[in-house]
């Protein structure tokens, strides 16, 4: 039976009913309910929303860009004092095929898949959806500035234009702080005269693997901003909080959260550096750690298109407790074999060792190299 129909169990159920319902107005009650269910989950009030943003700009894309970026890897594992390697294998770890239709110079969206190997899967390979959303340029009279809809990047911290430097994620992903994608809506803008940058966003705030039952009630809400006081120097941070609002069917690990970060970032010629100090509070457990990022580029004084790499992360995941804080050394090269004619990286290899070192002495440390291939293709398709 479709939607327009009505059975004639259901008919004599209706005629059983004081005050007599017509037809109509039986469909607009299941429509008001229906809508009214709808309401109450936040991931299909964006859903909808998005869709009423985009009604007026269902066209014909004037110009659409296919890419694709692959990232095969080998790692080899091994623990302090042991006989045998952890880990060795060649893998595919990201596949990333992209849709970006641009509208016109107003409107332009993102449509993001991953592939990548997985164990989990009967088929050696898993895939997930990373980035869904639309970009509208100055949707309101604010020069600079853009509304973004959709599944997107939270502009928290540096994980929002983390381009993996190194192989290792950013400091607030790999300790599972924020993801660095998820579900909401966002404005982010230039401050005026290059100053720096802006963003004020909401979110789900559980990451982009979530959703449904698995959200909370309450959206978490982003501030983020970045100054430029003079060329070559950045300054800035991030703050998100999200009290809790909890259904039946879940239960999260805080009633209150509150995340910062603060970020520096120097760079001048050949010298790069990037830091970050980051806190996750959790009602009253605090996590507090830092990254510390240099980057030699010897383009500028060999001519050779090589980044020589370091860094160094440290995490104390609860202040209140002893032995649970760890160290990340990383240390490697980006070599950069070929670039396309806007400087953009096509292809180029990327080494890194890493050491992961732990602060109860019965904990082995943990070594790592990674030797990674990343490749990539663009085509764009005029309308």
């Amino acid at each position: 039976m479709n939607g327009s129909q009505v059975s004639p169990d259901s008919k004599k159920g209706l005629q059983n009913q004081r005050p007599r319902l017509t037809i109509r107005e039986v469909k607009m009650n299941r429509k008001y309910e229906t809508n009214k269910r709808k309401m109450e989950n936040r991931s299909a009030l964006f859903d909808l929303a998005f869709l009423i943003l985009s009604f007026p700009v269902i066209l014909s894309a004037v110009e659409t860009t296919l890419s694709m970026e692959l990232w095969p890897r080998y790692t080899l594992e091994m623990k302090e004092d042991a006989d045998e390697l952890s880990e060795s294998q060649f893998a595919l770890k990201r596949g990333y095929f992209r849709i970006e239709p641009k509208f016109n110079d107003k409107i332009k969206g993102r449509f993001n898949l991953d592939f990548f190997s997985s164990e989990k899967s009967q088929d050696g390979a898993g895939i997930k959806l990373k980035y869904a959303y639309l970009d509208f340029k100055e949707l309101f009279p604010i020069p600079e500035s853009k509304v973004s809809f959709g599944l997107l990047k939270p502009y928290f911290g540096v994980v929002y234009d983390w381009n993996y430097t190194t192989i290792q994620k950013s400091l607030e992903d790999k300790e599972k702080v924020i993801a660095s994608a998820d579900y909401g809506v966002a404005m982010y803008g230039y401050i005026p005269g290059g100053f720096g940058e802006y963003a004020l966003g909401m979110y789900n705030g559980e990451g982009y693997k979530k959703t449904g039952s698995k959200v909370n009630i309450n959206p978490a809400g982003i501030v983020n901003l970045r100054t430029i006081p003079i060329p070559g120097l950045t300054l800035g941070g991030s703050v998100l909080y999200e009290k809790a609002g909890i259904p039946d069917t879940l239960v999260t690990k805080y009633t209150e959260r509150l995340l910062y970060s603060a970020i520096g970032h120097i760079a001048f010629g050949p010298i790069d550096i990037l830091g970050e100090f980051l806190v996750k509070n959790y009602d009253d457990t605090m996590s507090q750690g830092f990254m510390v990022m240099p980057i030699l580029k010897l383009w500028q004084l060999t001519g050779i298109d090589v980044d020589i790499v370091g860094r160094f992360d440290r995490w104390d995941k609860d202040k209140n407790i002893d032995d649970d804080m760890h160290r990340r050394v990383i240390g490697g090269l980006n070599w950069y074999i070929l670039r396309d004619e806007k400087g953009k990286p096509m292809v180029w290899i990327q080494i890194n060792g890493e050491r992961k070192i732990y602060e109860d002495k019965d904990e082995p440390y943990i070594d790592e190299l990674g030797i990674q291939l990343r490749w990539k293709f663009v085509n764009k398709i005029k309308g």
